[in-house]
């Protein structure tokens, strides 16, 4: 079994293990996302730089695809239907089945995650963008020109970390997330597709035929 399918602190985010968030995150239809990692020095061949794509639908459902890893020889998948959670690996055929303990039922989505993120900025979600920013970042704090594109920039700070959700005027959904720590630009996220309207799949949250599962015990 590889040892990417092995739930860490930074795993258990998107999973929905590590507690509830502010208020739960649950987009109304299925919302497809789409996003690229475009930090300053990151290695444009690596497997960080391909673009993820993510399905979320209401509170409890999620589903993350990335891209084929040639040099781990990893294709993960991650299909979410509280409180159950698939992890596979596409490219040998295993997987791990984990059953949520609870007692909250919430699969998470954060846009920035790792174990020094504050669990403020960690509330920010893929699909609930525009809430967080209706509640920690009303007002435009500048317009940036991005591509050609005057955007309005969103800038939320909690002590030493900052984070920035950049969108076209008028329209409420993200272009780009950054985020910051001490004032240095640590992370940065193009968002490609953001579609609320993405066409139901009564497979899309279910387990990933194909796969070898090894149950994997969670304690409360």
């Amino acid at each position: 079994m590889k040892s990417w399918v092995i739930p860490s602190a930074l795993s258990l985010v998107w999973l929905g293990l590590a507690g509830p968030a502010a208020a739960a995150c649950a987009p109304a239809g299925i919302v497809h996302i789409v996003t690229t990692e475009t930090t300053p020095g990151i290695d444009p061949q690596s497997s960080d730089a391909k673009p993820r794509s993510l399905f979320r639908e209401g509170a409890r459902r999620s589903r993350l695809e990335e891209q084929p890893d040639e040099t781990t020889k990893v294709h993960a998948l991650a299909v979410i239907d509280e409180p159950n959670i698939w992890m596979a690996n596409l490219a040998d055929r295993t997987g791990r089945h984990i059953v949520d303990p609870g007692p909250t039922f919430n699969t998470r989505a954060a846009v920035f995650s790792d174990d020094r993120i504050s669990p403020r900025i960690l509330d920010l979600e893929f699909g609930c963008e525009a809430a967080y920013v209706a509640a920690n970042a009303p007002k435009v704090d500048r317009t940036e020109t991005v591509d050609g594109l005057a955007l309005q920039v969103h800038r939320f700070v909690d002590g030493t970390e900052t984070v920035e959700i950049l969108e076209k005027p008028g329209v409420g959904e993200p272009l780009f997330a950054r985020y910051y720590r001490s004032g240095k630009l640590v992370w940065a996220i193009r968002y490609d597709l953001y579609d609320t309207d993405a066409p139901s799949d009564p497979a899309m949250f279910t387990a990933p035929a194909g796969i070898k599962y090894e149950e994997v015990p969670i304690k409360p």
